[in-house]
């Protein structure tokens, strides 16, 4: 009995000293339906066409590398147009947390970043950042004669000061690049 008494109480100590100097042992992890763009390890290039509502093709190379449950990490940007697409999704201990990178560009073999919109503590199926912008996760999205599953929306035309060039974008977690929303209601849609 001795013995258990004392093995209960370094038990207790050590789980103390743990959590009271900072290792916390939760797992991290992406909350809500967001959670479907990170439960795929893949890592991939690609080249998508698309064409837009006027009838001008273009083609995008797009990158996604996710790992399981780490990150998500996507960017797609046109040849013929100057459209930049980059969805980055962090695991943490509370829901992880999205950023969306708006308007990259490159200049002389240098890129510059445009503006950051970050999303904390992802939670069900639709978050709104403070300044209007809005991501959720579609169960679906139909464009042109294919459907395609677990789709990330990204809305910026509820936002404040639209520092996007673009009104809207989704991208399908294992397939990238669907479909862009401009500003001037063009749109842009894999072919």
């Amino acid at each position: 009995m001795k013995n258990f008494k004392i093995n209960a109480l370094a038990i207790v100590i050590s789980s103390f000293l743990s959590v009271s100097c900072g290792l916390d042992m939760r797992e991290e992890y992406v909350g809500g339906a967001f959670e479907r763009l990170v439960l795929k390890e893949q890592d991939w290039s690609d080249t998508v066409q698309v064409i837009d509502n006027l009838g001008i093709k273009d083609s995008y190379n797009e990158r996604l590398y996710s790992h399981k449950p780490e990150n998500f990490d996507f960017t797609a940007s046109g040849n013929i147009n100057e459209i930049y697409v980059h969805a980055r999704i962090e695991c943490t201990d509370d829901g992880g947390n999205m950023i969306i990178y708006c308007n990259n560009y490159q200049n002389n073999n240098v890129w510059f970043d445009g503006p950051e919109i970050g999303f904390n503590n992802l939670a069900g199926t639709k978050m709104t950042h403070k300044d209007g912008y809005t991501i959720r996760m579609l169960d679906s999205l139909k464009v042109g004669k294919k459907t395609y599953k677990d789709v990330l929306e990204f809305d910026a035309s509820g936002a404040k000061k639209n520092k996007c060039n673009y009104d809207r974008f989704y991208i399908a977690a294992t397939k990238g690049l669907l479909r862009i929303d401009l500003q001037d209601s063009i749109r842009i849609e894999r072919k």
